[in-house]
């Protein structure tokens, strides 16, 4: 016979984690310091635990590649509740940033003149080079998650409300210069989650997608919300020949249930809605509208929706599976992550396979076909990433980028090449391989990644110089030259050298770093001893590269305190682009923000280096050392 149980500790792991979501995080905490046994790592740093309150508590959404991380996930708890900030940057037309209007100074007009000199706000910028906050958001307190659509920038709350700078029909509407607006439910439902005096699960969004022209949202009793404009209330989306099922939140949790027809998640595309619904798979539908002289109207019944073919499988230790379903779950498995782009779906599953199909007419899709080149050996489950025409597959701390091109000549070959062995168009970014990486957004030209230390990088073009790299820039652009952008004299296009695909540029959130960089460049101790190397790095693109490395490993020494739980000042939580601009979600220790670094800002002369090939910069200063020395540049790492 077993011994008898006297005490909670002698009870297996496997039974105690069943009783940690039952606990706040006070009582969790508490319980872990009765004894030595609860403190140690394994419990006190459960990851199940700690992810789950922090998604549950602030709504933040999951992080696949560090799910596991149960430090991570404890110390995102700890700082969510005083310390998100929400930074955009890159073109702002229609206000999509979000940002403060301009102050001016000075006498403007005859009515200027006669009133005095006086401070005008002009309106909001037109674009930013690097992050600046947006306005109006820490009063909203802790800010879940945000991402970025055509034309706007679209918040979510812990209290499950949205909030949008920008537009979302940019192609009618020409000009907007409001800030920060909240989004809207028709009548007979409280305006937004913020203002029920009661919890109300059907306008408390959990989760939600922004698209290039809509917004897309799943609430907590799992009604889907539609929005194609700030102006007007949200379109409850239903379907002709599809059952949806809400989610029953007040029920006996002992009593087992199906959760068939319940939405698990929404996925906003270019020109299509989706979601996928469980039992069924992924839905698609064009997105809904109003009537002009229909504008009462509150919910909107979708009459042609297509679902995507083997998408529906879910796997069951309490029935019995047919044979279809065996080979099923076989063939293609349990859908974990997917997305919508211009012309294809994408989908990720349980056992290590990607696949895709593409959209004919009525967003119909005919068949899926496996991405064999991006498939996981031992049946792994892979994560899938993207938007537009560009996609990221993680697969064991690589990350493989592609775009709709190679979809395209996958599925045009699917015959003549089915193990897809000739096809090109797979790129291995060096900086994105094995160092943490937990997300990559993309814009129309440009991309971003967040890696698990809080870092983001930046890769690709910006339009016009918008700034959507949010690596600086100010007069004469020599500090985006400085970071590694090369401009084209004739359309302002800024293009990241190749240089900078070996370690990746980090976008600085701390200003002072681009000061400091334009005073070492602008304003060098002895401008004649300088001259020169400064002449070869402005006409040559090799130069201007290997030194953009340097100043990089000189600014990672900026910021060492990592402050009491090792984040630093800023530590990103997750990255959004779309089009020509970005954003980040970041906690920011004031205290360590506002901190003087320890890094030596005395004035100094421009760099004098020895490059990778042997070649010394002219000078008579002393040669400047490379921090981590100098890195094997490889050149075609951008199409590697």
């Amino acid at each position: 016979m077993a011994d008898k149980i006297s005490s909670i500790t002698d009870l297996p792991l496997d039974i105690l984690v069943l009783v940690f979501p039952y606990l706040d995080a006070k009582s969790f905490l508490a319980l872990c310091s009765t004894c030595k046994s609860f403190h140690q790592p394994s419990i006190r740093l459960d990851p199940p635990y700690w992810s789950y309150l922090v998604r549950n508590t602030f709504r933040v959404p999951n992080q696949p590649v560090v799910q596991h991380d149960g430090d991570r996930w404890q110390k995102m708890y700890r700082r969510l509740l005083t310390q998100s900030r929400v930074f955009t940057w890159g073109n702002n037309s229609h206000n999509r940033l979000g940002h403060a209007p301009q102050a001016s100074g000075g006498i403007r007009s005859n009515w200027g003149m006669m009133r005095g000199p006086f401070v005008r706000r002009t309106g909001p910028p037109p674009q930013s080079q690097s992050p600046v906050e947006m306005e109006h958001t820490r009063n909203l307190g802790v800010i879940a998650d945000m991402q970025c659509g055509g034309w706007s920038t679209t918040l979510l709350t812990s209290k499950g409300s949205l909030h949008i700078a920008g537009v979302l029909d940019g192609q009618r509407v020409f000009h907007e210069s409001a800030p920060l607006e909240l989004l809207h439910f028709p009548e007979g439902y409280p305006s937004h989650a913020g203002t029920a005096q009661y919890e109300e699960p059907a306008v408390a969004i959990r989760q939600f997608s922004a698209g290039r022209s809509h917004v897309l949202a799943v609430s907590d009793n799992g009604k889907i919300w539609s929005w194609y404009s700030k102006k007007q209330p949200a379109l409850q989306v239903k379907f002709a020949t599809l059952q949806l099922n809400e989610l029953s939140l007040n029920k006996d949790s002992s009593t087992p249930s199906s959760n068939f027809g319940q939405i698990r998640q929404v996925v906003a595309g270019w020109s299509r809605s989706s979601a996928y619904v469980h039992g069924v798979g992924i839905v698609v539908w064009d997105p809904v509208e109003r009537d002009h002289d229909d504008q009462g109207t509150d919910t909107m019944l979708v009459m042609e929706h297509s679902e995507v073919p083997k998408s529906n499988y879910q796997r069951s230790k309490t029935t019995r599976e047919s044979d279809e379903q065996r080979m099923l779950g076989e063939e293609v498995g349990v859908v974990l992550s997917y997305i919508i782009l211009e012309h294809y779906v994408v989908f990720a599953t349980d056992i290590g396979k990607v696949f895709c199909g593409r959209f004919e007419d009525k967003n119909k899709i005919d068949d899926i076909l496996e991405l064999k080149q991006v498939r996981h050996d031992k049946g792994v489950p892979l994560d899938i990433q993207g938007s537009f025409r560009s996609f990221a597959v993680f697969r064991d701390g690589e990350v493989i980028t592609s775009d709709q091109n190679y979809l395209e000549a996958c599925w045009t070959n699917r015959r003549e090449d089915p193990e897809q062995t000739n096809i090109q168009g797979l790129k291995k970014i060096p900086a994105l391989q094995n160092s943490g990486v937990i997300s990559v957004a993309f814009g129309d030209y440009h991309y971003l990644a967040l890696h698990s230390n809080g870092r983001i990088t930046s890769y690709g073009t910006e339009n016009s110089g918008c700034g959507s790299l949010g690596l600086g820039s100010n007069k004469e652009a020599v500090v985006g030259k400085a970071r590694g952008l090369t401009y084209d004299q004739f359309n302002g296009n800024g293009r990241l050298l190749p240089h900078a695909y070996k370690n990746g540029r980090q976008i600085w959130f701390d200003e002072r770093k681009n000061d400091w960089l334009a005073q070492v460049i602008n304003e060098p101790t002895d401008d004649k001893e300088s001259e020169e190397r400064k002449q070869i790095w402005e006409h040559h693109h090799n130069v201007q590269g290997e030194v953009s490395e340097w100043f990089e490993q000189e600014a990672k020494a900026w910021d060492q305190d990592g402050g009491e739980d090792g984040l630093g000042a800023y530590f990103a939580l997750g990255v959004s682009a779309a089009g020509w601009h970005s954003g980040a979600l970041v906690l920011v220790n004031e205290e360590l923000a506002t901190k003087e670094p320890t890094y030596n800002r005395e004035k100094r002369s421009f760099p004098r280096l020895k490059l990778s090939d042997g070649t010394e910069m002219p000078g008579e200063k002393d040669f400047d050392e490379w921090r981590e020395g100098c890195p094997g540049f490889q050149l075609d790492a951008a199409n590697v």
